[in-house]
């Protein structure tokens, strides 16, 4: 990724990079919060046949929806947000974002030793997960680039302790 890059396209960078750090660190080869495989190193013989250059957008893409499921079925589905399951807003600029640069993004992000030293990066402080749906903040929330470090320290705490926890915001109206 060259040049500078304005602040949103650099929020919109950091929730693409943890969503692939959480997606491959949860997959049933390391953690086993969700039985995919997008991230696999053998992942892409069988996706470039069927998506070709498009192949590491389709990693993203099936590793995110492997997470939200998952996310959606431990937090639940309404009134809440989790980093798999963004605003409509959010998500269609993430979406156009990987569409744009998804390629670069997925392979640049990650080798096969990444995800838990992208999650250090991403994260501000150390912090302690518990076991289950772990209540961030208001939805409001979102709008500051703050939560990405706040989360990545949840899931990276998560991940080291060996247990799920599933980092939401309220949409309390």
């Amino acid at each position: 990724m060259s040049g500078i890059l304005k602040s949103d396209e650099l929020t919109e960078i950091r929730i693409i990079s943890l969503r692939l750090a959480v997606g491959c660190l949860g997959e049933r080869d390391a953690a086993g919060w969700w039985q995919s495989g997008f991230m696999s190193p053998t992942s892409s013989a069988f996706l470039m046949p069927v998506f070709g250059s498009k192949s590491s957008q389709a990693r993203y893409e099936g590793v995110v929806e492997s997470a939200r499921r998952v996310h959606d079925e431990r937090i639940g589905v309404g009134r809440a947000f989790h980093p798999f399951r963004l605003p409509e807003s959010m998500e269609q600029r993430l979406f156009d974002r990987v569409q744009t640069m998804g390629r670069e993004l997925v392979d640049e992000t990650f080798s096969a030793d990444q995800p838990r030293a992208t999650l250090e990066q991403l994260a501000d402080k150390p912090a302690t997960a518990r076991s289950g749906p772990a209540l961030v903040g208001a939805a409001a929330t979102l709008d500051e680039p703050g939560w990405i470090a706040e989360v990545a320290s949840l899931y990276l705490s998560a991940f080291s302790a060996g247990v799920q926890c599933f980092p939401y915001f309220n949409d309390a109206r």
